[in-house]
């Protein structure tokens, strides 16, 4: 067990939701083009009238007509009040639809410059409905930037169900900042189930707005369960509001495992900035976390990033684990993402685990893609792990997929590639 840098979500599919999660599909769209290319930034060139952008136009690396990820050359854009219009076009000039559908779009902004409506257009600047099945969307916020109503309407402007949503308008209910209750409804203002599993979902929370659980609803009101199969969660908070232990339960109120291979894990507070934790099967009984240990110690920094990770055995003392190493140490970089990890044995010496090293240091680019992992020995010199090489060269192509991975020994000559 370890933590890794990882560009994926870390919470489960459903439920524990955030009021500004729901912007997250209207917003997908409504940035200004200046969006990523498989991590790499488009470039463009901007043209201003009285201080304002008025045109955007995409070049290449040839300094040439490009184009936009939205399928575009250029955007030109247009101000009245609080709105701007976007409209499209091709490297000749001429009018182009957008890979949503549309040929432009209006945006309005309100206080603090949050998107409160959306509105589609065709070639002709009229109203039109986006490959999502929409052409408006209208948002209402709390004063703190929560979501409480967002709204979709077809060309006519009447409520439309968005096909991939399932639901034609959400309303969030909040106590302080913390949402309590997301409800969704249908083209006639009615609960309605959505691909989630349910139509409501409520967040109980205690005397200090922290969630302690959240529970599902079918349109008529009855108990469901999410996407991933859990009809209850119930959250352990300590005194000091510090989690403790989450338990997933079924529509039957039985615990649930989620595929985890466990019930749940338990955590000891010894100060808010570390813990232990222990793993517990559904009838209660703690079970192994790992190869070779039952429990965990972290300790985090200020910022609450984990920079130690001791294993432990069934009386909480230090254990070497599976690799054969007691701690593992993470070091970060400015960006919050792990650059160094070495290992430590029972007595807190620098020590190799089972695979030959004592510490890699990952290289990352500015998009965060790795670039390369180099091995260490105790001595804090390059070495060659069990596998025959002591770094790893990471290739990809300009969309940042990747393409070859290039295996050299401490001697820097090339082992072998992949």
């Amino acid at each position: 067990m370890g933590i890794m840098n990882r560009k994926e979500t870390t919470e489960r599919g459903c439920g524990n939701m955030k009021g500004k999660k729901i912007l997250a599909g209207i917003m997908a769209g409504a940035m200004l083009a200046g969006a990523c290319i498989g991590g790499s930034m488009a470039e463009w060139q901007e043209e201003t009238k009285s201080g304002k952008v008025i045109r955007r136009t995409w070049i290449n690396d040839e300094g040439q007509s490009g184009t936009a990820p939205e399928g575009y050359a250029s955007v030109a854009l247009s101000y009245s009040g609080t709105s701007v219009t976007e409209k499209y076009y091709d490297a000749a000039g001429q009018p182009v639809a957008a890979i949503g559908g549309y040929y432009g779009r209006t945006l309005t902004y309100g206080n603090k410059h949050r998107v409160e409506e959306i509105i589609y257009l065709d070639a002709e600047g009229k109203k039109t409905e986006s490959a999502d099945g929409y052409a408006r969307v209208k948002i209402v916020y709390t004063s703190a930037g929560g979501v409480t109503v967002a709204t979709y309407y077809d060309a006519t402007n009447t409520m439309v169900v968005v096909p991939k949503l399932g639901y034609a308008q959400v309303k969030n209910d909040y106590r302080g900042t913390t949402l309590t209750k997301t409800t969704y409804y249908g083209e006639d203002k009615k609960e309605i189930d959505t691909p989630l599993g349910y139509a409501v979902m409520i967040q109980s929370v205690n005397k200090s707005n922290k969630v302690t659980g959240i529970r599902f609803e079918h349109a008529d009101g009855s108990a469901a369960a999410c996407r991933d199969g859990w009809a209850t969660m119930k959250r352990e908070l300590d005194k000091k509001n510090r989690e403790v232990s989450v338990k997933y339960y079924d529509l039957g109120g039985q615990m649930m495992d989620l595929g985890k291979g466990y019930g749940y894990e338990e955590k000891k507070w010894e100060s808010d900035r570390a813990y232990t934790v222990k793993r517990f099967d559904l009838q209660g009984q703690q079970i192994a976390m790992g190869e070779g240990y039952t429990g965990l110690r972290r300790e985090m920094n200020k910022a609450g990033q984990v920079i130690r990770e001791t294993y432990l055995d069934e009386n909480d003392a230090a254990k070497e684990n599976g690799e054969g190493v007691a701690t593992r140490k993470y070091e970060y970089d400015s960006a919050g993402r792990i650059v160094k990890v070495s290992f430590e044995g029972k007595r807190g010496d620098n020590t190799e685990n089972s695979s030959g090293y004592a510490a890699y240091v990952e290289s990352l680019d500015e998009d965060g893609f790795l670039v390369k992992r180099s091995y260490y020995g105790k001595n804090g010199k390059g070495v060659n792990i069990c596998a025959g090489y002591s770094e790893i060269v990471y290739k990809y192509d300009e969309n940042h997929i990747l393409m070859e991975k290039e295996y050299y020994n401490v001697n820097g000559e090339l082992v072998k590639t992949e």
